[in-house]
């Protein structure tokens, strides 16, 4: 038995060059494969990392692995009783969502960023809500809560009401 687990621990370390070898070859004609031979840390296959830009105060408690909900507020037009008038409101547009990098600003009232793991739809969304929205919001998750809940657009008609 143990000269088994020697030749599995000696077969692994042979191995490992051979892990690199794919690289040395592309560096030799030019190409780079080591992107597509290691996908970076975070990253899962059919996702993308999403960097967004967020103020430097909301990322004070933010960090690598968190689950966040993503918040935007824009000017809505709505429809009242056939007259249109513009609203401010604030709608929960993705939920649940996994941190995959944070760079937090030197300051609380600075310019930071967060990377998000999302699937190509929602980081279609994310990157509408950054060039339209007014403001993004991130809002952390307890560990543990995975939920996805039902969630009405927020206005102050609403509140006030």
């Amino acid at each position: 038995m143990k000269t088994m687990n020697t030749a599995v621990i000696l077969a692994a370390l042979f191995a490992v060059p051979a892990l690199h070898a794919e690289d040395a070859l592309g560096d030799a004609i030019g190409v780079s494969t080591a992107a597509v031979a290691r996908p970076q840390p975070g990253l899962v296959a059919g996702y993308r990392g999403t960097p967004l830009p967020v103020p430097g105060d909301q990322l004070l408690y933010v960090k690598k692995g968190d689950r966040v909900d993503l918040l935007v507020t824009f000017e809505a037009i709505m429809n009242d009783g056939g007259k249109e008038r513009k609203e401010m409101t604030t709608a929960t547009i993705l939920q649940n969502v996994i941190v995959i990098n944070v760079l937090k600003a030197d300051k609380p009232e600075g310019a930071g960023a967060i990377e998000l793991l999302l699937n190509p739809n929602e980081a279609q969304y994310a990157a509408l809500s950054v060039a339209r929205g007014k403001a993004i919001n991130i809002t952390v998750r307890a560990p543990g809560d995975v939920e996805l809940h039902p969630m009405e657009m927020a206005s102050f008609r609403r509140l006030i009401k």
